[in-house]
Parts: C-alpha cells; structure tokens; sequence
C-alpha cells in the first residue's frame, strides 16, 4: 500500500523560491507561481525563448546565467530542480533535504518532497489535480472536464454567491440565523423556478 500525500494549498507570498534550469519544466513552474507573490530566483545555464518572454513581464524575478552551487541553496524555503541532467538534480536534492528544504525534482517522483497538481481556477473555486507526478495525461484530462463543466461565463455568478455569503456572515454572525436565512431562500427559488405542480 502506498503513502498517502496530503493536499494542501501553500501561502507563497514573500517566500524565497529557487529554480534551477531555464526549460520546459522551469516554464511550468514559473505558470503556476505567477501571482502569488513569491520572491522568485532562477539559476540556469542558458534560457529558452519563451522563458524570456515570461520574464519579461516579471522584472521582480532574479534571473543567473552560471552554474548552481551550494550556497544558492541556502535561506530558501522550496526549490524546483528542473534541470535536463538528472545528476545536478540528484546531488541538489541531497544536498537541499540535509538543509531541511523542501524540494520538487521535476520528472522525478521519487526524489520529491511534494508534487506540483494541475491546478484549475474558476472565479473563487480553485481545483488540484495529482497523480503522484505519474500521469500528467489524467490530470490535463479532469482539468478539461472542470473547465466544461463549470463555463466561463458562470465566473462571475460564483464571485457573487461567494460574496452574499461573506456578507451574510458580517451581517448575521449567529450561523443558526444565517442558516435559517439561506434555507428560506433555496425554499423560494425551489418553489418559484422549480416546483412542479
């Protein structure tokens, strides 16, 4: 029987980030921290193109074209090893683990601390999505299913439901009231649109 992983939704603003390797992989990570606010340092050899279009945007994120070293390890809280030789990656984790730092080496789930899921955003809900880091196909898949199901155009309407809620709870903190409120509501919208004589 396998570990079982547990999910969890990391506050990243203000955090020290590292990405070692400029690719794919490095891409990937730089789409799923973009807005949350993380002190963002990459150390590469070289970039691709479309890297540099991304950074572009990001003045803020330290950027190194030189080799990683030990002391770029140190005073970080998670780094993403996403080079393309798997020896850099090996020796880094080892090294980052007897810090005490948490690590993601891409396309290596067996050297991971915790793995990055696809993650989908539809107004105020978001969703993760993991295999373990071993069929990303799967993951793309639900994504697209989530993505259908719930259509951009009901974005909105979930902001505003969310936000009634909130107001609720400001304007009848006794949760026993706001119950009551609530289940008059759905009783009216059940009787009005969806009651069948």
């Amino acid at each position: 029987m396998s570990v079982k992983k547990y999910p969890i939704f990391l506050n990243l603003e203000g955090r020290n980030i590292l990405i070692v390797g400029g690719g794919n992989a490095c891409l990937e990570k730089l789409l799923g921290l973009e807005h949350t606010g993380a002190n963002i340092h990459i150390i590469s050899l070289d970039y691709m193109d479309e890297v540099k279009v991304f950074l572009q945007k990001y003045p803020t994120i330290k950027t190194e074209t030189r080799a990683v070293t030990e002391a770029d390890l140190n005073e970080r809280e998670i780094i993403f090893l996403a080079t393309s030789d798997p020896n850099t990656n090996k020796k880094f984790r080892t090294i980052a683990k007897e810090k005490g730092i948490w690590v993601n080496s891409v396309d290596d789930p067996k050297n991971c601390d915790f793995y990055s899921s696809s993650t989908i955003q539809i107004g105020p809900i978001q969703f993760a999505i993991s295999t373990d880091g071993m069929f990303a196909g799967v993951s793309s898949s639900l994504r697209k299913l989530f993505e259908e199901t719930i259509p951009e155009e009901d974005h909105e309407l979930l902001e505003t439901i969310f936000a009634m809620r909130r107001n609720l709870k400001e304007i009848l903190p006794d949760k026993d009231q706001r119950r009551k409120v609530l289940k008059e509501i759905i009783q009216k919208l059940n009787s009005e649109y969806f009651h069948k004589p």
